[in-house]
């Protein structure tokens, strides 16, 4: 099966995702995922997901991932996530794609408010690639 990855926060980033992964990945497809919605963590500038009726988590479609690949990004995203399959669509197609959700003992973490990549990508984009 080939290596689909949905992202919808800070491996959206070009620049984030070639060095998590070690590589040029190849630019991803906007995608979007039905009935999750994007939180902002508590103290954190980056996102996480979980189930959320009638909420779209827009994204970025990534293909052709190696193995390796994923095992760079299950480090990157640590203890908070599980790497699960979901179902995505893209503007051709859907497709089965793995995707970060935030295990559901961590669900606390999430506020009410809703992530802004345009905010992370204008005001804190700096400041998390200094980590």
């Amino acid at each position: 099966m080939q290596n689909f990855l949905f992202c919808y926060g800070t491996l959206m980033v070009p620049e984030i995702i070639n060095r998590v992964t070690q590589r040029s990945i190849q630019p991803g497809t906007p995608a979007k995922l039905q009935n999750f919605g994007c939180f902002k963590v508590r103290q954190q500038t980056f996102p996480g997901i979980r189930p959320a009726n009638g909420k779209t988590t827009y994204g970025m479609l990534y293909q052709e991932l190696t193995t390796a690949d994923i095992e760079h990004l299950d480090r990157y995203e640590g203890y908070l996530y599980s790497r699960e399959r979901v179902r995505v669509s893209a503007p051709t197609n859907d497709h089965t794609a793995w995707c970060y959700l935030i295990k559901p003992e961590y669900y606390p973490e999430l506020l009410s408010d809703m992530w802004d990549y345009q905010h992370f990508l204008n005001v804190d984009l700096a400041n998390f690639n200094r980590r």
